[in-house]
């Protein structure tokens, strides 16, 4: 009896978030099949409903498995075969997403890239993968086609946003801002030459088969430290999370609407917002190039039950003109968060004004990663805990371990946040490196994800997270600070719109940082007053060196593509006026 009294208990063992499952969701399995195989199947008999809304051109299930089969006859006509990557730089619209389901029907892979990456990033990827077939949207192609003529290519696909328009926007909007005219020439072809290869008879390809570690399609980690890396995704990574949110409890209709604004060269984009909708037979409501200040427009237009936004969308559509009057957001069932963190003040003001707003649910605040094909944990249908990114989904095991190793910790205590689960990533493409670093087989015998995030989980099985490993600030005498902590106390000032804590350069110590803090203010607001009772707040319940030693108020805090706070040019920001400033000094 004492030796069990004195047993550590294991989260992963335990398993207490199960309690928010029903049985029947528990004996839920993710299928094994390919994710064209998973669309086809769980909307047959549903063909005439529509899978996708782009800017009200109504595209349904049927057309876009049909497209789809046209796409893997084209690709089929060029050469393509199984175990074959193709590369497309794009964001979401429907062409590359007929592209993505084509290319899986004949058991080959979409490489998703960024167009915004430099001629030498996309050099790099084609390389890395061996892919001989480029598909690029044509605003880019006209900025890096001297680049790209120069790689080893077999053929250059020109692909559009506008090419699925309807024929009234298409026209307006070629009246306004005229698409560039590519001339077709050498490997270089538009989507409407590519298209006729897969006629007549687009049913004719073979469908390939299903493979425990065949490649679904391949995405890239944020890069915010670096060169960013292809994450290899599996089928069962895609449909493992289509079976999670199926059975998380959230009633998903076939009459709701999805609004997608991610795009689909990231995990979020490709599997939370694309596949996952299509698995559940929602309308996903498709938007190529997202302005945040529309995002009232969106929400007002296409009333979304569901969407999967960052914390700095749902400031923007708080603040918006469409929500000033009480507009109502009863029909929100889930609002989906994640990608950033989120802090106490923050946290309560979009709960506020959601339920202000009829919305019946709070944020349904997120954790997840490129690696374990985006989502691994949220909270849903109101089991909602305050400043906790939820629980683990159905299908993963997340615990908590002692920092690079694999012993895992107990409830209530802070460590490195691993995750294992069918949405694994298989590893990063042709990086075994940084794969074995990343993906470790601990002594239960599977294999977990390091995060890299610090964190801890109740004893429900809530999730909390403390910060990154690699954005703790460590001052000279080693005390740790985790800005997570500092930003969060900041802002729960009712001035302050946006916040960011970062770590800069000690210039009169041989090493260690201390935390700066950035802030962004609501608008009439006194830089001056609010500073001050920034000050009075740190005094009162930060220990001395958590304390900013300076703040910083800007005038729009600086983002990633993602819509995520640019850290590091925070840093490097402050870095690089400190030494001036103390160059100037000593001349």
């Amino acid at each position: 009896m004492c030796a069990m009294a004195n047993e550590k208990r294991l989260p992963s063992v335990e398993k207490p978030w199960m309690q928010f499952f029903s049985e029947e969701a528990q004996k839920a399995e993710v299928p094994k099949e390919t994710i064209y195989e998973a669309i086809v199947r769980r909307n047959k008999g549903y063909e005439s409903n529509v899978a996708m809304n782009y800017f009200d051109r109504k595209i349904t299930y049927r057309e876009l498995i049909d497209r789809a089969n046209s796409a893997a006859a084209a690709f089929d006509a060029l050469g393509v075969q199984k175990g074959d990557i193709v590369a497309c730089a794009t964001v979401t619209f429907p062409e590359p997403v007929y592209s993505l389901y084509g290319l899986n029907k004949l058991g080959a892979t979409l490489m998703t890239l960024d167009p915004r990456l430099t001629a030498d990033q996309i050099r790099e990827f084609v390389e890395r993968s061996g892919a001989k077939i480029l598909m690029m949207v044509d605003l880019y192609y006209e900025k890096l086609k001297e680049d790209l003529q120069k790689m080893d290519l077999e053929q250059i696909i020109i692909i559009s946003a506008d090419t699925s328009l309807p024929k009234t926007i298409r026209f307006i909007k070629q009246f306004k801002m005229p698409a560039p005219k590519i001339k077709e020439e050498g490997n270089v072809i538009t989507w409407n030459t590519f298209a006729k290869k897969g006629q007549p008879d687009p049913n004719a390809t073979y469908t390939a088969t299903y493979g425990e570690n065949d490649c679904a399609a391949i995405t890239l980690t944020g890069g915010t430290t670096g060169m960013p890396k292809g994450v290899m995704l599996s089928h069962d990574g895609f449909n493992a999370i289509a079976t999670s949110f199926e059975n998380c409890g959230v009633s998903y209709t076939r009459d709701q609407r999805f609004l997608n604004i991610i795009p689909m060269f990231s995990s979020y984009g490709i599997v939370s917002s694309l596949h996952m909708p299509f698995c559940l037979g929602l309308e996903d409501v498709v938007i190529p190039k997202f302005d945040q200040e529309k995002v009232g427009h969106y929400v007002k237009k296409y009333r979304p039950a569901h969407t999967l936004m960052v914390p700095a969308h749902y400031e923007k559509l708080m603040n918006s003109k469409e929500m000033a009057n009480g507009f109502d957001l009863s029909f929100f069932e889930t609002a989906g968060s994640g990608g950033d963190t989120m802090n106490a003040g923050t946290e309560a003001k979009l709960n506020g004004f959601l339920r202000d707003h009829g919305s019946r649910f709070p944020l349904s605040q997120g954790y997840g990663m490129s690696e374990v094909s985006s989502a691994g944990s949220c909270y849903c249908n109101g089991n909602f805990r305050s400043l906790s990114v939820g629980y683990p989904l159905l299908m993963n095991t997340i615990s908590i371990f002692k920092p690079e190793t694999d012993e895992e910790l107990g409830y209530n205590v802070e460590g490195e946040i691993c995750m294992t689960g069918p949405s694994n990533m298989l590893g990063y493409l042709k990086d075994p490196k940084e794969t074995a670093n990343v993906m470790r087989k601990h002594a239960d015998g599977k294999v977990w994800i390091h995060s890299g995030d610090v964190g801890y989980m109740d004893e429900d099985g809530f999730l909390y997270i403390k910060g990154r490993i690699k954005r703790m600030i460590t001052p000279y005498n080693g005390h740790k600070i985790f800005p997570a902590q500092v930003e969060g106390i900041i802002g729960s000032h009712d001035a302050v719109k946006s916040c960011a804590v970062v770590g800069v350069k000690d210039f009169d110590h041989v090493q260690g940082e201390w935390p700066v803090a950035y802030v962004e203010l609501k608008e009439n607001k006194s830089p001056e007053t609010v500073i001050e009772e920034l000050k009075a707040m740190y005094v009162a319940e930060l220990d001395d060196l958590a304390r900013p030693v300076d703040t910083i108020v800007i005038d729009e805090m600086p983002r990633e593509g993602m819509g995520k706070i640019a850290y590091k040019k925070l840093s490097e920001k402050y870095n690089a006026e400190e030494e001036a400033k103390r160059a100037q000094m000593v001349s």
